[in-house]
């Protein structure tokens, strides 16, 4: 019987975006702490804290992290 090696291997999500203005705020910006509820089918949901200018761009710059997930604003 030959015995193969299989590495282990998963498929990295490429649709994210990252950089100033689009993951987070650009340097220097007027921001406030903001808590977002991240919810995506293939993970468990996650509450993350992030800077951000207004809750629109909070919400924002979630998506642009988490393309495939669902954003809220925890109050």
């Amino acid at each position: 019987m030959n015995k193969e090696v299989i590495t282990f291997q998963w498929q990295e999500e490429t649709n994210s975006r990252y950089g100033d203005g689009i993951s987070h705020p650009k340097k220097g910006a007027k921001t406030k702490l903001f808590k977002i509820l991240v919810r995506n089918g293939q993970m468990a949901a996650m509450k993350v804290e992030l800077r951000a200018e207004s809750k629109r761009a909070a919400i924002n710059y979630g998506k642009a992290r988490w393309p495939n997930a669902v954003i809220e604003i925890i109050e």
